[in-house]
């Protein structure tokens, strides 16, 4: 078994540790505390991860548009090696 086995293997045990921890803590005297904490750290979570995505979205510069990568010019483009390209051919047929 690898680390990374090993590593998922840890993950699994610990989760389902907690899962059963969880499930006989409803039963407990502090069941409403135990799933406010629970609902809290879900809350906290998803609204963190939301943020985030908002935040990459709104600092990550937009693409360049189609229009600027395809070119407006009438002239073929020219290759930097010297010879022509696929590209310059298929153009200079139609």
């Amino acid at each position: 078994m690898n680390k990374d086995q090993s590593y998922g293997g840890l993950i699994l045990v610990v989760s389902v540790v907690v899962l059963i921890l969880y499930l006989f803590s409803l039963t407990s005297p502090y069941a409403a505390a135990v799933v406010f904490t629970v609902v809290s750290i879900a809350v906290v979570g998803i609204l963190g991860i939301t943020g985030w995505i908002g935040w990459t979205m709104l600092t990550t510069p937009p693409p360049a548009p189609l229009e600027a990568e395809m070119g407006s010019s009438s002239s073929p483009a020219t290759p930097t090696s010297g010879s022509t390209s696929t590209a310059a051919k298929t153009d200079e047929k139609h």
